[in-house]
């Protein structure tokens, strides 16, 4: 892990608060109120076991909070190392007529040196009335642009009804934001093939981003799951095999039969190995159906769908 990522979510840290562990149980991983079973569980664990994030003073990550315009944008370009480690100092000193990058943004804020070098480099450009509304809750779309901009994204895939969500097709300023992270799976999706592009993004949302931001260009997919067992117990499937309920496989669009997957579900970090041997599934958002066998490894069948991560390991 580069030290450039160490400092990363260094704007979470705020006033340190009393303790109460009568109240918060104590999370295996380090932040008492994130434990297994939650929703982000295991791209919190992943960035706090990389040192990326230290979280509150009374050792909190507090995903379902808010997090605003400017926190999101050092969080971010920190992440994809837009900017070294020590390239920017919050504290450094104002000169005397110095302009501030924008009319809402004062010299002696944290933020200010961030918002001044991101929008140097073209990475934010802030409203038409020339402010940036830095304690502003970040929209999804917009950290999707300050992350894909500060790296650079060069092949963005071609903006079609296809290629991006019901709510965020082809015209709009962040369409092709939008379509490098359905290529991705970057994002949550519903049942409806809706992304809620203005949606107010969370902590916790924005830490599963940065996560799979950073898993990008590994042989990973990320979506939902389900399982399918006794009702079809015995029934041909696509490769021609005879699908089995007790033996690990699983069902894909389109990689090839025999490949061997790892599916881990994000919210404990249980995985399990399988081969595909099946085509489907074809819900929106859902990228992978296990046999109930291989989803009773790693979630309680009653759970029915989940949140999981796919990688490759070998045709």
């Amino acid at each position: 892990m580069s030290n450039k990522l160490r400092t990363i979510l260094t704007s979470m840290l705020l006033v340190p608060m009393i303790l109460t562990t009568n109240i918060l149980p104590i999370a295996a991983e380090g932040f008492v109120d994130v434990e297994e079973g939650d929703k982000y569980y295991v791209s919190i664990t992943y960035l706090k076991e990389n040192g990326i994030i230290n979280g509150y003073g009374d050792n909190t990550f507090r995903a379902s909070e808010d997090i605003n315009r400017a926190e999101a944008l050092k969080i971010i370009t920190l992440a994809t190392e837009l900017f070294t480690e020590g390239e920017i100092e919050e504290d450094g000193e104002i000169e005397e007529g110095e302009k501030r990058p924008f009319i809402d943004t004062p010299l002696s804020a944290w933020y200010t040196p961030y918002l001044e070098a991101a929008k140097e480099k073209e990475i934010i450009n802030g409203y038409e009335d020339g402010s940036y509304k830095p304690e502003q809750t970040v929209k999804l779309v917009e950290a999707l642009k300050i992350m894909q901009e500060a790296v650079e994204i060069s092949d963005y895939p071609e903006i079609t009804d296809d290629s991006t969500f019901a709510d965020a097709g082809v015209g709009y300023w962040f369409s092709k934001y939008v379509a490098y992270s359905k290529e991705h799976t970057l994002t949550n999706i519903s049942s409806s093939n809706e992304v809620f592009p203005e949606q107010e993004l969370t902590r916790g949302y924005l830490a599963e981003i940065i996560y799979r931001f950073l898993k990008r260009e590994s042989n990973f997919e990320f979506g939902k799951a389900t399982f399918y067992g006794a009702a079809v117990q015995g029934n041909g499937t696509a490769s021609g095999e005879t699908f089995d309920m007790n033996l690990f496989t699983a069902a894909h669009k389109t990689l090839p039969f025999g490949t061997m997957v790892r599916a881990t579900n994000l919210a404990n970090g249980k995985y399990v190995d399988v081969k595909i041997n099946d085509r489907g599934p074809y819900g929106y958002g859902r990228v992978i159906d296990l046999s109930s066998s291989a989803f009773e490894e790693i979630a309680w069948l009653g759970s029915g769908v989940i949140f999981i991560q796919v990688e490759v390991l070998e045709n």
